[in-house]
């Protein structure tokens, strides 16, 4: 039986990161994770600068860079009749995008957090918390060949995805929740160019295209919660009609070739859980998750890493107690997405753009509002301080007069 400073259950983008950043900072380590790395898992794949800008800080920028994922440079907002096209502000120094396959992002998540130290076991499956009294002190695990282990640490952190047994097993309450609205499919094509990232919003339709590794472009299309059986009935049918919504998008999706199955879900709950306990925290989508429609799962996972690695390394260098460090962790993941889980909210409602025509044809004339525009896409800036009435009156009668 082993002691750690912390166990991490999960080592993809929210439990590598952290397990890394602990380590970093000196402190004892085990990661677990029933999967063996490099392997695929959903994803939303996009990658904006406040994502980017995280790696470029953990110095693993060059890397992800190295693996010959493409850089992307343009975003493009295509309205049907209105087509907003452009790039966001650099954070941090970083104007860097991409959209990486999971299957290479995490392993190199994973090859970090062992180079900082950390012991990263893979194929290994948590079975159940082990408890003192009402505090967590440590994990039971089974790993492939049978062998159960018990280990100790002085925090658990399930890393362990939206359907987390850590937060399962200590009964996380659900603080705020909201009702999945979209369900959608992915594949990935070869022969189908990009523009950098493209985004498609229709009426009850949304298209994404991101190109990624090994020169194929991964396409989703989302549509309505309501429509969840009809999809799944009719996965391709459903999913090439949507495509239907641009001529040039169709046309260039028939010239190429689906080369892995449709992969999707219905299953997009929005929510936040009380995200740590008497020797417990949640991080990445066990603790906060939002519907794939604005692309912002990996920047947020990275995010609750940074923020739970601070927060546990005030408290070891004792500046705060642990209750005082894991609420404030709670607190700012809370305030530092919430602009994004209540635009994401928004956006997933899958609302005809036509009565914000005018307005989106203001933003395609100017410069400055795309800029803007982009930003709110790529989480670094608020909806609420680009989608208000102002703003809206000012371009709206800025399209007229041309």
């Amino acid at each position: 039986m082993a002691h750690s400073d912390a166990i991490v259950v999960g080592s993809r983008c929210a439990g590598a990161p952290v397990a890394m950043l602990l380590a970093r900072q000196g402190r004892r380590v085990l990661a677990l994770d029933r999967a063996r790395f490099p392997s695929d898992t959903m994803s939303t794949h996009f990658m904006p600068p406040r994502a980017t800008s995280m790696l470029a800080a953990w110095g693993l920028l060059p890397r992800l860079a190295a693996t010959g994922c493409p850089l992307i440079d343009t975003i493009t907002v295509d309205l049907g009749p209105v087509v907003i096209r452009g790039t966001p502000d650099a954070v941090n120094g970083t104007n860097a995008m991409y959209s990486p396959r999971r299957s290479v992002l995490d392993h190199l998540l994973v090859t970090a957090a062992r180079e900082a130290g950390a012991d990263v076991r893979e194929g290994v499956m948590v079975k159940e918390l082990v408890r003192d009294g009402d505090r967590v002190i440590g994990v039971r695990s089974i790993d492939a060949a049978g062998h159960e282990t018990v280990e100790h640490a002085a925090i658990v952190i399930g890393a362990d995805g939206l359907w987390s047994r850590v937060a399962r097993d200590v009964d996380a309450r659900v603080d705020i929740e909201h009702a999945s609205l979209t369900c959608g499919n992915y594949a990935y094509w070869e022969g189908v160019p990009t523009e950098g990232v493209e985004f498609y919003r229709r009426p009850d339709r949304v298209v994404l295209l991101f190109p990624t590794h090994d020169n194929l472009t991964c396409i989703y299309v989302g549509v309505p919660y309501a429509e969840r059986a009809t999809y799944g009935a009719a996965v391709e049918a459903t999913f090439l009609s949507a495509l239907e919504c641009s001529s040039s998008l169709s046309s260039r999706v028939r010239a190429g070739r689906r080369v892995e199955p449709f992969r999707g879900t219905s299953k997009l709950p929005n929510f936040y859980r009380q995200s740590w306990g008497r020797g417990w925290a949640l991080v990445g989508d066990a603790a906060y998750h939002r519907d794939p429609i604005t692309g912002m799962g990996i920047g947020d996972a990275f995010l609750g890493a940074q923020l739970l690695a601070d927060a546990l390394g005030s408290n070891a260098a004792g500046r705060l107690d642990l209750e005082s460090a894991m609420a404030g962790y709670q607190r700012d993941l809370r305030e530092r997405t919430r602009d994004i889980f209540d635009y994401t909210l928004r956006s997933a409602q899958l609302i005809d753009p036509a009565p914000l025509m005018d307005f989106y044809l203001g933003v395609s004339r100017n410069a400055d509002a795309t800029r803007q525009l982009l930003n709110v896409v790529t989480g670094t800036a608020s909806y609420r301080t680009f989608f208000n009435e102002s703003m809206i009156d000012r371009l709206s009668v800025s399209a007229a007069v041309h």
